[in-house]
């Protein structure tokens, strides 16, 4: 054989290699919604996701792997969401809006972070923060600091102090969800709605406005 022979197999298809990351992305977010990170094994994820597991040490090393994938996906995405509403003449409604359109849609999410990541050191927990709330940090505050510019909010908040209450208000309700259903009466539907976004925005708001 010549040093310039190719060799021949089965040619890749970069589609159906999507396809399968994205079935082992799916099922890892599936799996979230009744089993914890801890108790979710291998086979289980490759079950979920119709396929082997060897594919998951080919496509993401470890189960590990396959969870920092998977809260890279959906993290950059809603970031992405944020930063399109940055130049936008009055970001902080459809903000509010969007952040709790994503806390209420993404139960499992939320408790895998609060319960699993947050709550102990670990790879997981110091990329999630690189991804989202290190971003956040950023993309905030300066929102709020376009609007003071543009005089509509105070010229005296901290934008950091703002944006980090702003974000309390909205994230409270779903990491408290226990407490918030039995002492308030407040069900998930209740913190999901129209509602209780323009409840949010005006709590926010009267507090700032210029």
């Amino acid at each position: 054989m010549s040093g310039n022979a190719v060799k021949r197999g089965r040619p890749v298809d970069p589609k159906l290699q999507e396809q399968r990351k994205d079935d082992l992305l799916n099922a890892a977010l599936e799996l979230l919604l009744h089993k914890s990170y801890r108790s979710i094994t291998i086979r289980d994820l490759a079950s979920t996701a119709g396929t082997q597991s060897a594919m998951i040490k080919y496509y993401f090393g470890d189960k590990e792997g396959l969870f920092l994938a998977m809260l890279e996906r959906i993290a950059s995405k809603q970031v992405l969401e944020y930063q399109t509403l940055l130049d936008g003449p009055e970001p902080i409604k459809p903000f509010v809006e969007s952040a709790l359109r994503f806390f209420s849609q993404n139960p499992a999410f939320v408790r895998f972070v609060t319960d699993e990541i947050m709550s102990k050191d670990s790879a997981l927990r110091d990329a999630f923060v690189e991804m989202m709330p290190k971003r956040m940090a950023k993309i905030l505050p300066e929102m709020i600091s376009k609007q003071q510019q543009a005089g509509r909010l105070r010229s005296d908040l901290d934008p950091q102090w703002a944006a980090f209450s702003l974000m309390n208000l909205i994230m409270t309700p779903f990491i408290m969800a226990p407490v918030r259903d039995l002492v308030w009466n407040i069900d998930h539907q209740d913190v999901s709605s129209a509602e209780w976004a323009e409840h949010i925005y005006r709590l926010f708001i009267q507090g700032v406005q210029a």
